[in-house]
Protein backbone atom coordinates (compact mmCIF):
# COMPACT_ATOMS: atom_id res chain seq x y z
CA UNK A 1 0.00 0.00 0.00
CA UNK A 2 2.81 2.43 0.78
CA UNK A 3 4.33 1.99 -2.65
CA UNK A 4 1.20 3.29 -4.25
CA UNK A 5 0.78 6.15 -1.69
CA UNK A 6 2.08 8.75 -3.85
CA UNK A 7 -0.50 7.62 -6.67
CA UNK A 8 -3.38 7.35 -3.76
CA UNK A 9 -2.87 11.09 -3.67
CA UNK A 10 -2.46 11.82 -7.34
CA UNK A 11 -5.84 10.29 -8.31
CA UNK A 12 -7.53 12.10 -5.17
CA UNK A 13 -6.39 15.47 -6.32
CA UNK A 14 -7.54 14.59 -9.84
CA UNK A 15 -10.84 13.28 -8.11
CA UNK A 16 -11.20 16.93 -6.22
CA UNK A 17 -10.45 19.42 -9.53
CA UNK A 18 -12.84 17.05 -11.52
CA UNK A 19 -15.86 16.09 -8.92
CA UNK A 20 -15.67 19.41 -6.51
CA UNK A 21 -19.16 21.65 -7.68
CA UNK A 22 -19.36 19.23 -10.81
CA UNK A 23 -23.11 20.22 -11.52
CA UNK A 24 -22.55 24.19 -11.41
CA UNK A 25 -19.46 24.54 -13.06
CA UNK A 26 -19.45 24.89 -16.09
CA UNK A 27 -22.16 27.04 -15.17
CA UNK A 28 -24.85 25.87 -17.79
CA UNK A 29 -25.31 22.80 -20.33
CA UNK A 30 -24.29 23.01 -23.71
CA UNK A 31 -26.24 21.92 -26.31
CA UNK A 32 -24.58 18.61 -26.45
CA UNK A 33 -24.32 17.81 -22.90
CA UNK A 34 -28.23 18.10 -22.62
CA UNK A 35 -28.56 16.15 -26.27
CA UNK A 36 -26.77 13.29 -24.42
CA UNK A 37 -28.53 13.17 -21.46
CA UNK A 38 -32.49 13.38 -23.10
CA UNK A 39 -30.99 10.80 -25.29
CA UNK A 40 -29.96 8.59 -22.55
CA UNK A 41 -33.25 9.35 -20.52
CA UNK A 42 -35.20 8.61 -23.29
CA UNK A 43 -33.26 5.06 -24.62
CA UNK A 44 -33.42 4.27 -21.17
CA UNK A 45 -37.06 4.38 -20.71
CA UNK A 46 -37.93 3.46 -24.63
CA UNK A 47 -35.32 1.94 -25.95
CA UNK A 48 -35.23 4.81 -28.65
CA UNK A 49 -33.48 8.15 -28.84
CA UNK A 50 -35.58 10.82 -29.09
CA UNK A 51 -36.92 10.48 -32.92
CA UNK A 52 -37.66 7.06 -31.91
CA UNK A 53 -34.44 5.14 -33.87
CA UNK A 54 -34.23 1.70 -31.94
CA UNK A 55 -30.80 1.61 -30.13
CA UNK A 56 -28.68 3.81 -32.28
CA UNK A 57 -25.08 3.69 -32.79
CA UNK A 58 -25.24 7.34 -33.86
CA UNK A 59 -27.48 10.18 -32.09
CA UNK A 60 -29.49 12.15 -34.33
CA UNK A 61 -29.53 14.69 -32.56
CA UNK A 62 -29.34 18.01 -34.18
CA UNK A 63 -28.99 16.65 -37.26
CA UNK A 64 -24.98 15.74 -36.53
CA UNK A 65 -25.58 12.84 -35.47
CA UNK A 66 -23.30 11.99 -32.83
CA UNK A 67 -21.70 8.74 -31.79
CA UNK A 68 -23.93 7.08 -29.14
CA UNK A 69 -21.35 5.49 -26.93
CA UNK A 70 -21.67 8.44 -24.02
CA UNK A 71 -25.26 8.67 -23.72
CA UNK A 72 -25.64 4.58 -23.46
CA UNK A 73 -22.29 4.63 -20.62
CA UNK A 74 -25.07 8.04 -19.00
CA UNK A 75 -27.95 5.61 -18.70
CA UNK A 76 -27.25 4.07 -15.39
CA UNK A 77 -25.92 7.12 -13.86
CA UNK A 78 -29.60 8.97 -14.74
CA UNK A 79 -31.50 5.78 -13.78
CA UNK A 80 -29.62 6.76 -10.12
CA UNK A 81 -28.97 10.12 -10.07
CA UNK A 82 -31.94 11.45 -11.97
CA UNK A 83 -31.95 13.58 -15.49
CA UNK A 84 -29.68 16.52 -14.31
CA UNK A 85 -26.39 17.94 -14.66
CA UNK A 86 -24.39 15.88 -12.12
CA UNK A 87 -25.83 12.90 -14.36
CA UNK A 88 -24.69 13.97 -17.80
CA UNK A 89 -21.27 15.33 -16.18
CA UNK A 90 -20.22 12.35 -13.90
CA UNK A 91 -18.86 9.76 -16.39
CA UNK A 92 -17.25 12.19 -18.10
CA UNK A 93 -15.45 13.12 -14.96
CA UNK A 94 -14.87 9.56 -13.56
CA UNK A 95 -12.99 8.56 -17.27
CA UNK A 96 -10.61 12.03 -16.58
CA UNK A 97 -9.61 9.92 -13.47
CA UNK A 98 -9.29 7.50 -14.84
CA UNK A 99 -6.98 8.69 -17.53
CA UNK A 100 -5.03 9.84 -14.59
CA UNK A 101 -3.94 6.35 -13.63
CA UNK A 102 -4.27 4.92 -17.51
CA UNK A 103 -1.07 7.55 -17.51
CA UNK A 104 1.27 6.11 -15.22
CA UNK A 105 0.11 2.40 -16.37
CA UNK A 106 1.03 3.67 -19.91
CA UNK A 107 4.15 5.89 -19.29
CA UNK A 108 5.23 3.05 -16.71
CA UNK A 109 5.03 0.37 -19.46
CA UNK A 110 6.64 2.91 -22.37
CA UNK A 111 9.83 4.09 -20.51
CA UNK A 112 9.96 1.69 -17.20
CA UNK A 113 10.44 4.58 -15.03
CA UNK A 114 8.41 4.84 -11.91
CA UNK A 115 9.15 8.42 -11.12
CA UNK A 116 8.40 9.87 -15.10
CA UNK A 117 5.01 7.56 -14.84
CA UNK A 118 4.30 9.48 -11.32
CA UNK A 119 5.15 12.88 -12.63
CA UNK A 120 3.44 12.10 -15.55
CA UNK A 121 0.28 11.10 -14.00
CA UNK A 122 0.16 14.14 -11.41
CA UNK A 123 0.86 16.84 -14.91
CA UNK A 124 -2.16 14.86 -16.35
CA UNK A 125 -3.99 15.37 -12.78
CA UNK A 126 -3.64 19.07 -12.81
CA UNK A 127 -3.63 19.40 -16.78
CA UNK A 128 -6.38 22.44 -17.61
CA UNK A 129 -6.84 20.94 -21.11
CA UNK A 130 -8.06 17.93 -19.42
CA UNK A 131 -9.63 19.85 -16.42
CA UNK A 132 -11.20 21.84 -19.33
CA UNK A 133 -13.08 18.92 -21.05
CA UNK A 134 -13.56 16.08 -18.73
CA UNK A 135 -15.52 18.21 -15.96
CA UNK A 136 -18.29 18.69 -18.88
CA UNK A 137 -20.45 15.95 -20.18
CA UNK A 138 -18.16 15.97 -23.58
CA UNK A 139 -17.48 12.35 -24.80
CA UNK A 140 -13.64 13.03 -25.86
CA UNK A 141 -12.61 12.78 -22.29
CA UNK A 142 -14.06 8.64 -22.67
CA UNK A 143 -12.39 8.75 -26.12
CA UNK A 144 -9.18 9.43 -24.61
CA UNK A 145 -9.65 6.65 -21.93
CA UNK A 146 -10.36 4.34 -24.52
CA UNK A 147 -7.36 4.99 -26.49
CA UNK A 148 -4.77 4.78 -23.97
CA UNK A 149 -6.34 1.33 -23.17
CA UNK A 150 -5.90 0.21 -26.17
CA UNK A 151 -2.78 1.27 -26.38
CA UNK A 152 -1.74 0.03 -23.32
CA UNK A 153 -3.30 -3.37 -23.76
CA UNK A 154 -1.67 -3.74 -27.59
CA UNK A 155 1.74 -3.24 -25.87
CA UNK A 156 1.14 -5.38 -22.95
CA UNK A 157 -0.44 -7.91 -25.01
CA UNK A 158 2.69 -8.43 -27.50
CA UNK A 159 4.12 -10.54 -23.85
CA UNK A 160 0.35 -11.69 -23.19
CA UNK A 161 -1.24 -12.17 -26.82
CA UNK A 162 -4.84 -12.51 -24.73
CA UNK A 163 -4.42 -8.82 -24.11
CA UNK A 164 -4.74 -8.01 -27.60
CA UNK A 165 -8.32 -8.69 -27.88
CA UNK A 166 -9.05 -5.96 -25.23
CA UNK A 167 -6.96 -3.80 -26.83
CA UNK A 168 -9.24 -4.39 -30.31
CA UNK A 169 -12.25 -3.99 -28.31
CA UNK A 170 -10.85 -0.45 -26.88
CA UNK A 171 -10.10 1.04 -29.99
CA UNK A 172 -13.33 -0.39 -31.88
CA UNK A 173 -15.35 1.56 -29.13
CA UNK A 174 -13.06 4.80 -29.63
CA UNK A 175 -14.91 4.83 -33.54
CA UNK A 176 -18.86 5.41 -31.41
CA UNK A 177 -17.55 7.99 -29.12
CA UNK A 178 -16.33 10.77 -30.90
CA UNK A 179 -15.92 12.11 -34.34
CA UNK A 180 -12.13 12.22 -34.43
CA UNK A 181 -11.35 9.47 -33.07
CA UNK A 182 -12.62 7.47 -36.56
CA UNK A 183 -9.49 9.51 -37.97
CA UNK A 184 -7.39 9.52 -34.97
CA UNK A 185 -7.69 5.41 -34.06
CA UNK A 186 -6.85 4.21 -37.50
CA UNK A 187 -3.27 6.49 -38.13
CA UNK A 188 -2.69 5.28 -34.33
CA UNK A 189 -2.77 1.12 -34.80
CA UNK A 190 -0.97 1.45 -38.23
CA UNK A 191 1.96 3.99 -36.14
CA UNK A 192 1.75 0.90 -33.53
CA UNK A 193 1.90 -1.88 -36.07
CA UNK A 194 5.19 -0.52 -37.68
CA UNK A 195 6.57 0.77 -34.53
CA UNK A 196 6.42 -2.71 -32.81
CA UNK A 197 6.33 -5.17 -36.26
CA UNK A 198 9.27 -6.93 -35.66
CA UNK A 199 7.37 -7.55 -31.24
CA UNK A 200 4.55 -9.08 -33.24
CA UNK A 201 3.56 -12.43 -33.23
CA UNK A 202 0.66 -13.76 -35.17
CA UNK A 203 -1.14 -16.11 -32.84
CA UNK A 204 -4.81 -16.74 -32.28
CA UNK A 205 -5.23 -13.79 -30.69
CA UNK A 206 -4.02 -11.45 -32.97
CA UNK A 207 -6.51 -13.11 -35.65
CA UNK A 208 -9.49 -12.86 -32.51
CA UNK A 209 -8.52 -9.14 -32.23
CA UNK A 210 -8.38 -8.59 -36.17
CA UNK A 211 -11.51 -10.15 -36.57
CA UNK A 212 -13.03 -7.83 -33.47
CA UNK A 213 -11.49 -4.43 -35.23
CA UNK A 214 -13.10 -5.17 -38.57
CA UNK A 215 -16.46 -5.93 -36.68
CA UNK A 216 -16.42 -2.88 -35.41
CA UNK A 217 -15.51 -1.08 -38.72
CA UNK A 218 -18.32 -3.22 -40.34
CA UNK A 219 -20.93 -1.71 -37.86
CA UNK A 220 -19.85 2.00 -38.55
CA UNK A 221 -19.91 1.22 -42.42
CA UNK A 222 -23.39 2.36 -42.26
CA UNK A 223 -22.61 5.77 -40.99
CA UNK A 224 -21.46 6.47 -44.57
CA UNK A 225 -24.02 5.24 -46.97
CA UNK A 226 -27.28 6.77 -44.79
CA UNK A 227 -26.46 10.14 -45.14
CA UNK A 228 -25.18 10.36 -41.22
CA UNK A 229 -21.65 11.59 -42.61
CA UNK A 230 -23.15 14.53 -44.43
CA UNK A 231 -22.34 16.96 -42.07
CA UNK A 232 -18.93 15.60 -41.76
CA UNK A 233 -18.25 15.58 -45.51
CA UNK A 234 -19.49 19.22 -45.81
CA UNK A 235 -18.20 20.47 -42.54
CA UNK A 236 -14.45 19.23 -43.19
CA UNK A 237 -11.55 21.78 -44.34
CA UNK A 238 -11.65 20.46 -48.24
CA UNK A 239 -15.51 21.63 -48.52
CA UNK A 240 -13.84 25.17 -48.82
CA UNK A 241 -12.46 26.49 -51.37
CA UNK A 242 -11.31 29.84 -53.03
CA UNK A 243 -14.17 32.40 -54.53
CA UNK A 244 -14.17 32.49 -58.32
CA UNK A 245 -13.48 36.28 -58.04
CA UNK A 246 -9.86 35.64 -56.00
CA UNK A 247 -9.00 32.53 -58.73
CA UNK A 248 -10.20 35.38 -61.56
CA UNK A 249 -8.22 38.05 -60.05
CA UNK A 250 -4.88 35.77 -59.78
CA UNK A 251 -5.69 34.32 -63.69
CA UNK A 252 -5.87 38.17 -64.59
CA UNK A 253 -2.56 38.87 -62.66
CA UNK A 254 -0.52 35.94 -64.38
CA UNK A 255 -2.09 36.98 -68.04
CA UNK A 256 -3.33 32.83 -68.53
CA UNK A 257 -6.43 31.39 -68.37
CA UNK A 258 -7.18 29.96 -65.03
CA UNK A 259 -8.17 26.57 -66.80
CA UNK A 260 -4.28 26.21 -67.92
CA UNK A 261 -2.26 23.45 -67.11
CA UNK A 262 0.31 25.52 -65.87
CA UNK A 263 -2.03 27.47 -63.71
CA UNK A 264 -3.34 24.78 -62.23
CA UNK A 265 0.44 23.95 -61.09
CA UNK A 266 1.33 27.30 -60.06
CA UNK A 267 -2.25 28.18 -58.14
CA UNK A 268 -4.07 25.54 -57.75
CA UNK A 269 -6.20 24.27 -55.18
CA UNK A 270 -3.53 22.04 -53.80
CA UNK A 271 -1.74 25.57 -53.11
CA UNK A 272 -4.52 26.58 -50.59
CA UNK A 273 -4.88 23.53 -49.34
CA UNK A 274 -1.18 22.64 -48.23
CA UNK A 275 -0.22 26.37 -46.99
CA UNK A 276 -4.12 26.14 -45.29
CA UNK A 277 -3.14 22.46 -43.44
CA UNK A 278 0.12 23.89 -42.56
CA UNK A 279 -1.07 26.85 -40.66
CA UNK A 280 -3.66 24.60 -39.26
CA UNK A 281 -1.23 21.90 -37.89
CA UNK A 282 1.54 24.91 -36.66
CA UNK A 283 -1.26 26.78 -34.66
CA UNK A 284 -1.46 23.67 -32.20
CA UNK A 285 2.03 23.66 -31.53
CA UNK A 286 2.34 27.52 -31.07
CA UNK A 287 2.91 29.38 -27.71
CA UNK A 288 0.23 31.81 -28.42
CA UNK A 289 -2.70 29.07 -27.95
CA UNK A 290 -0.80 26.39 -25.85
CA UNK A 291 0.42 28.89 -23.46
CA UNK A 292 -1.04 32.56 -23.67
CA UNK A 293 -4.65 32.70 -25.17
CA UNK A 294 -5.98 29.56 -25.19
CA UNK A 295 -8.87 28.63 -27.89
CA UNK A 296 -11.26 31.20 -29.25
CA UNK A 297 -13.83 29.54 -27.72
CA UNK A 298 -15.14 30.41 -24.00
CA UNK A 299 -16.14 26.94 -23.68
CA UNK A 300 -12.56 25.95 -24.26
CA UNK A 301 -10.58 28.30 -21.85
CA UNK A 302 -10.60 29.80 -19.19
CA UNK A 303 -9.84 34.12 -18.61
CA UNK A 304 -6.00 34.81 -19.17
CA UNK A 305 -4.47 31.86 -19.83
CA UNK A 306 -3.08 29.45 -22.18
CA UNK A 307 -4.27 25.51 -22.70
CA UNK A 308 -1.20 24.49 -20.48
CA UNK A 309 0.53 26.51 -17.21
CA UNK A 310 2.98 29.50 -17.66
CA UNK A 311 5.75 27.15 -16.27
CA UNK A 312 4.82 24.26 -18.89
CA UNK A 313 6.56 27.06 -21.57
CA UNK A 314 9.86 26.38 -19.71
CA UNK A 315 8.83 22.84 -18.85
CA UNK A 316 7.67 21.50 -22.49
CA UNK A 317 10.94 22.24 -24.18
CA UNK A 318 13.47 21.09 -21.73
CA UNK A 319 11.20 17.84 -21.56
CA UNK A 320 11.63 17.63 -25.56
CA UNK A 321 15.11 17.94 -25.11
CA UNK A 322 15.35 14.61 -22.45
CA UNK A 323 12.87 13.26 -24.65
CA UNK A 324 14.56 13.21 -27.83
CA UNK A 325 17.64 11.17 -25.97
CA UNK A 326 16.22 8.81 -25.15
CA UNK A 327 16.12 5.27 -27.08
CA UNK A 328 13.69 2.90 -27.45
CA UNK A 329 10.05 2.29 -28.86
CA UNK A 330 7.83 4.01 -26.27
CA UNK A 331 9.81 7.23 -27.65
CA UNK A 332 8.46 6.59 -31.09
CA UNK A 333 4.95 5.57 -29.55
CA UNK A 334 5.05 9.08 -27.89
CA UNK A 335 6.50 10.75 -30.64
CA UNK A 336 3.59 9.11 -33.16
CA UNK A 337 0.91 10.44 -30.70
CA UNK A 338 2.57 13.78 -30.73
CA UNK A 339 2.39 14.44 -34.23
CA UNK A 340 -0.75 12.54 -34.99
CA UNK A 341 -3.21 14.71 -32.19
CA UNK A 342 -3.63 17.49 -34.21
CA UNK A 343 -4.60 15.54 -37.91
CA UNK A 344 -8.69 15.86 -36.80
CA UNK A 345 -8.61 19.27 -35.66
CA UNK A 346 -7.05 20.79 -38.88
CA UNK A 347 -9.09 18.88 -41.34
CA UNK A 348 -12.18 20.29 -39.69
CA UNK A 349 -13.57 24.01 -40.67
CA UNK A 350 -13.14 25.57 -37.79
CA UNK A 351 -9.20 27.30 -37.45
CA UNK A 352 -8.54 26.11 -34.14
CA UNK A 353 -10.65 23.72 -32.39
CA UNK A 354 -8.77 21.96 -29.10
CA UNK A 355 -11.35 19.72 -27.86
CA UNK A 356 -10.87 17.74 -31.61
CA UNK A 357 -7.12 17.76 -30.62
CA UNK A 358 -7.61 16.41 -27.21
CA UNK A 359 -5.39 13.84 -27.65
CA UNK A 360 -2.69 15.84 -27.45
CA UNK A 361 -2.69 16.45 -23.91
CA UNK A 362 -1.19 12.95 -23.08
CA UNK A 363 2.47 13.79 -24.98
CA UNK A 364 2.40 16.92 -23.47
CA UNK A 365 1.90 16.37 -20.03
CA UNK A 366 4.47 13.47 -20.65
CA UNK A 367 6.89 16.08 -22.04
CA UNK A 368 5.84 18.21 -19.37
CA UNK A 369 6.99 15.31 -16.82
CA UNK A 370 10.19 14.82 -18.41
CA UNK A 371 10.87 18.60 -17.91
CA UNK A 372 10.36 18.84 -14.28
CA UNK A 373 12.26 15.42 -14.12
CA UNK A 374 15.05 16.77 -15.86
CA UNK A 375 15.53 19.79 -14.16
CA UNK A 376 15.30 18.59 -10.49
CA UNK A 377 17.60 15.98 -11.39
CA UNK A 378 20.43 18.51 -12.62
CA UNK A 379 19.39 20.70 -9.81
CA UNK A 380 19.71 17.82 -7.12
CA UNK A 381 23.44 16.99 -8.51
CA UNK A 382 24.45 20.54 -8.48
CA UNK A 383 25.32 22.98 -5.65
CA UNK A 384 22.32 25.61 -6.53
CA UNK A 385 19.58 22.93 -5.02
CA UNK A 386 18.43 25.40 -2.58
CA UNK A 387 16.25 27.45 -5.98
CA UNK A 388 14.27 24.32 -5.96
CA UNK A 389 11.50 25.56 -2.99
CA UNK A 390 11.60 29.22 -5.27
CA UNK A 391 10.31 26.81 -8.01
CA UNK A 392 7.88 25.09 -6.06
CA UNK A 393 6.30 28.18 -5.01
CA UNK A 394 6.39 29.42 -8.53
CA UNK A 395 4.60 26.51 -9.68
CA UNK A 396 2.13 26.73 -6.61
CA UNK A 397 1.63 30.34 -7.25
CA UNK A 398 0.57 29.51 -11.39
CA UNK A 399 -2.11 26.63 -10.62
CA UNK A 400 -3.23 28.64 -7.67
CA UNK A 401 -3.98 31.26 -10.46
CA UNK A 402 -5.72 28.85 -12.32
CA UNK A 403 -7.85 27.01 -9.61
CA UNK A 404 -8.64 31.30 -9.37
CA UNK A 405 -9.83 31.61 -12.91
CA UNK A 406 -11.76 28.51 -13.53
CA UNK A 407 -13.31 28.01 -10.18
CA UNK A 408 -14.45 31.85 -9.52
CA UNK A 409 -13.64 33.86 -12.60
CA UNK A 410 -14.72 32.06 -15.89
CA UNK A 411 -18.43 30.91 -14.60
CA UNK A 412 -18.83 34.48 -14.54
CA UNK A 413 -17.28 35.68 -17.56
CA UNK A 414 -18.50 32.96 -19.63
CA UNK A 415 -22.32 32.23 -18.36
CA UNK A 416 -23.53 33.11 -21.36
CA UNK A 417 -21.56 30.73 -23.26
CA UNK A 418 -22.55 28.27 -21.47
CA UNK A 419 -26.20 28.89 -22.33
CA UNK A 420 -26.97 29.42 -18.25
CA UNK A 421 -30.25 30.81 -18.43
CA UNK A 422 -32.18 28.02 -19.89
CA UNK A 423 -32.59 25.75 -16.67
CA UNK A 424 -33.92 29.08 -14.98
CA UNK A 425 -36.16 29.62 -17.44
CA UNK A 426 -37.42 26.04 -18.13
CA UNK A 427 -37.86 25.25 -14.56
CA UNK A 428 -39.80 28.09 -13.57
CA UNK A 429 -42.41 28.10 -16.53
CA UNK A 430 -45.98 28.87 -15.72
CA UNK A 431 -48.73 26.44 -16.78
CA UNK A 432 -48.79 26.24 -20.20
CA UNK A 433 -51.66 24.90 -20.83
CA UNK A 434 -53.52 28.31 -20.19
CA UNK A 435 -51.84 29.04 -23.08
CA UNK A 436 -52.93 28.86 -26.60
CA UNK A 437 -49.65 29.69 -28.09
CA UNK A 438 -45.80 29.69 -26.04
CA UNK A 439 -42.97 31.35 -28.17
CA UNK A 440 -39.12 30.31 -27.34
CA UNK A 441 -36.42 32.49 -28.92
CA UNK A 442 -34.27 30.53 -30.23
CA UNK A 443 -31.24 33.47 -30.35
CA UNK A 444 -28.81 31.18 -28.46
CA UNK A 445 -29.76 27.78 -30.50
CA UNK A 446 -31.70 24.36 -29.83
CA UNK A 447 -33.83 25.82 -26.99
CA UNK A 448 -35.85 22.76 -27.30
CA UNK A 449 -33.56 20.10 -26.09
CA UNK A 450 -33.11 22.07 -22.74
CA UNK A 451 -37.20 22.27 -22.56
CA UNK A 452 -37.19 18.43 -22.99
CA UNK A 453 -34.52 17.95 -20.39
CA UNK A 454 -35.38 20.42 -17.55
CA UNK A 455 -39.34 19.33 -17.90
CA UNK A 456 -38.31 15.84 -18.22
CA UNK A 457 -40.66 15.63 -21.05
CA UNK A 458 -41.65 11.75 -21.91
CA UNK A 459 -39.65 10.61 -24.29
CA UNK A 460 -42.56 8.53 -25.67
CA UNK A 461 -45.05 11.49 -26.14
CA UNK A 462 -42.14 13.47 -27.81
CA UNK A 463 -41.08 11.22 -30.31
CA UNK A 464 -44.73 11.04 -32.18
CA UNK A 465 -43.92 14.68 -32.78
CA UNK A 466 -40.41 14.94 -33.65
CA UNK A 467 -39.65 16.90 -36.64
CA UNK A 468 -35.78 17.63 -37.36
CA UNK A 469 -36.26 21.24 -39.33
CA UNK A 470 -32.01 21.21 -41.08
CA UNK A 471 -32.53 23.13 -44.19
CA UNK A 472 -28.50 23.12 -44.61
CA UNK A 473 -25.69 20.91 -44.28
CA UNK A 474 -25.18 22.03 -40.81
CA UNK A 475 -26.84 21.70 -37.90
CA UNK A 476 -30.70 21.55 -37.73
CA UNK A 477 -33.17 22.00 -34.64
CA UNK A 478 -36.59 21.14 -33.85
CA UNK A 479 -39.15 24.18 -34.16
CA UNK A 480 -42.08 22.75 -32.27
CA UNK A 481 -43.38 20.27 -29.41
CA UNK A 482 -47.11 20.69 -28.32
CA UNK A 483 -48.12 24.59 -28.20
CA UNK A 484 -44.19 25.59 -28.05
CA UNK A 485 -42.54 27.39 -30.51
CA UNK A 486 -38.85 28.03 -31.16
CA UNK A 487 -37.96 30.74 -33.34
CA UNK A 488 -37.02 34.40 -33.54
CA UNK A 489 -39.44 36.42 -31.84
CA UNK A 490 -41.40 38.68 -34.37
CA UNK A 491 -41.92 41.92 -32.71
CA UNK A 492 -44.38 42.85 -35.22
CA UNK A 493 -47.14 40.07 -34.56
CA UNK A 494 -45.95 37.78 -31.82
CA UNK A 495 -46.61 40.35 -28.92
CA UNK A 496 -50.30 40.84 -30.67
CA UNK A 497 -51.53 37.48 -30.41
CA UNK A 498 -53.72 36.76 -27.36
CA UNK A 499 -53.52 33.88 -24.73
CA UNK A 500 -49.25 34.03 -25.52
CA UNK A 501 -46.90 33.01 -23.50
CA UNK A 502 -42.78 34.51 -25.20
CA UNK A 503 -39.91 33.25 -23.64
CA UNK A 504 -37.16 36.66 -25.41
CA UNK A 505 -33.81 37.55 -24.75
CA UNK A 506 -34.21 41.18 -23.60
CA UNK A 507 -33.50 42.53 -26.58
CA UNK A 508 -36.36 41.30 -29.54
CA UNK A 509 -39.50 42.98 -27.54
CA UNK A 510 -38.63 46.40 -27.96
CA UNK A 511 -39.66 49.16 -25.21
CA UNK A 512 -42.47 50.27 -27.34
CA UNK A 513 -44.08 46.99 -27.64
CA UNK A 514 -43.34 46.32 -23.46
CA UNK A 515 -47.33 47.88 -23.07
CA UNK A 516 -48.79 44.61 -25.05
CA UNK A 517 -47.26 42.03 -22.87
CA UNK A 518 -46.56 41.60 -18.49
CA UNK A 519 -43.08 40.39 -17.45
CA UNK A 520 -43.71 37.09 -15.28
CA UNK A 521 -39.52 36.86 -14.71
CA UNK A 522 -36.42 37.88 -15.51
CA UNK A 523 -33.43 36.33 -15.62
CA UNK A 524 -29.75 37.57 -15.70
CA UNK A 525 -26.08 35.54 -16.77
CA UNK A 526 -23.82 35.58 -13.77
CA UNK A 527 -21.95 38.52 -14.92
CA UNK A 528 -25.19 40.49 -14.24
CA UNK A 529 -26.04 40.78 -18.16
CA UNK A 530 -29.70 40.13 -18.92
CA UNK A 531 -30.33 36.67 -19.96
CA UNK A 532 -34.05 35.44 -20.79
CA UNK A 533 -37.53 37.24 -19.55
CA UNK A 534 -40.89 35.34 -19.37
CA UNK A 535 -43.82 37.19 -20.48
CA UNK A 536 -47.59 36.96 -21.36
CA UNK A 537 -49.31 39.06 -23.73
CA UNK A 538 -51.82 41.12 -21.77
CA UNK A 539 -55.14 39.85 -23.20
CA UNK A 540 -55.06 36.19 -22.13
Amino acid sequence: MRKYLILIVILILAGILRLFNLASNPPGLTWDEAAFGYNAYSILLTGRDEYGSFLPINLKSFGDYKPALYAYIDIPFIALLGLNELAVRLPSALFGIGTVFLTFLLVLELFKNKPSALFSAFFMAISPLSIQFTRPGYEIGLALFLTMSGTLFFIKGLINQKLLILSAISFGLTLFTYQSSRLFTPLLIVSLLLIYRKQIVFSKYSQISIVVLTLFGILLLPTFFTGQANRLQAMNFFAYQRTTESVNLIAQEDGMNKDYFIFKILHGEWWSYTKGLAERYLIYFSPKLLFIEGDYNERHRVPDLGVFYYFSLILIPMGLINFIRKKGLGRNVLLAWFLLAPLPAILSRDLVQTSRAFNMVLPFVILEAEGFYFLFSRLKASKIFYVAPIIILLLLFNFTLYLDRYFIHAPKEYSEFWLYGYKEIFTKLPDLQKYDRVIISDKYGQPYIYYLFYTKYPPAQFQKQAVLDQPTSDVGTVRKIDNLEFKHINISGDVNFKKTLIVDTFEEVPNNQKNNVRILKETKFLNGLPAFRIMETNEI
